[in-house]
């Protein structure tokens, strides 16, 4: 259901419902108003309202959007999977590298709907502070590949991308799951990634202009679908495991 702006957020930029159509059609041809309203009677977008009642989006709204219309066109996602996944870390994710925002410049909105991110540097006692990890065991997830140090200012240091890793590797402790039985998804990962290279090599090796952008594109999906085929099956035989015990 959608719900009324407050005077607050009526202060911050947005779009809407008609200018969000002018722009996005540049991608998504055929998006349209009525489009729009049919996304938000089936709960997938729930813009705000302003004091004429006119339908607005802010940042947030636009971000969902761009998946939802990303997942349909280039996926064939029905809706009902599409609405699970605006919850889930694949949403998050999108959000996370700003690919709701064209590189390539067809699609461009105000600066405030930009992500500016500079990644974030921790140290081994930073690390030690985050997440309580002893020395030993951050030189053991190293040690068996989990995530990577580079040198930076004289330290050693990771990045917030391999951050990440370590707030679920955090949580997985808390099942008894230490990086013994982590190095069994090091492995998966490192053969998963060199299938994808194995497809990707070519386009790389082009000496067509666009061919690495293309390339880069297509990584991004390949790890989308075969993390999600994965999963899949995973929760495939977890169901088959809990039905023997009913």
């Amino acid at each position: 259901m959608s719900t009324k702006a407050s005077k607050k957020d009526m202060e911050k930029n947005y779009l809407t419902i008609g200018k969000i159509v002018k722009k996005m059609k540049k991608i998504y041809p055929d998006l349209s108003s009525s489009k729009l309203r049919f996304l938000e009677s089936e709960g997938l977008l729930t813009p705000a309202r302003a004091s004429n009642k006119y339908r607005i989006y802010f940042k947030e709204d636009i971000e969902k959007l761009n998946y939802i219309l990303k997942m349909q066109k280039e996926f064939y996602m029905p809706l009902e999977v599409i609405k699970e996944k605006l919850s889930s870390r694949d949403f998050k994710k999108f959000i996370s590298e700003s690919e709701y925002i064209s590189q390539d410049s067809k699609l461009k909105f105000e600066d405030e709907y930009k992500t500016a991110h500079e990644p974030g540097l921790y140290s081994a006692l930073d690390l030690n502070k985050k997440f309580k990890f002893p020395k030993y065991y951050i030189d053991e997830l190293i040690e068996n590949d989990i995530f990577d140090w580079k040198e930076e200012n004289g330290r050693y240091v990771i990045n917030d991308n391999d951050i990440e890793i370590l707030k679920i590797v955090s949580e997985l402790l808390k099942y008894g799951i230490y990086v013994k039985h982590l190095k069994l998804f090091e492995n998966f990962a490192s053969r998963q990634s060199a299938f994808i290279q194995q497809i990707i090599l070519p386009l790389l090796m082009s000496s067509k202009k666009d061919e690495r952008n293309r390339a880069i594109r297509n990584v991004g999906r390949l790890e989308r679908m075969l993390c999600d085929f994965q999963e899949l099956l995973v929760k495939k035989e977890n169901r088959k495991f809990l039905e023997k015990y009913k």
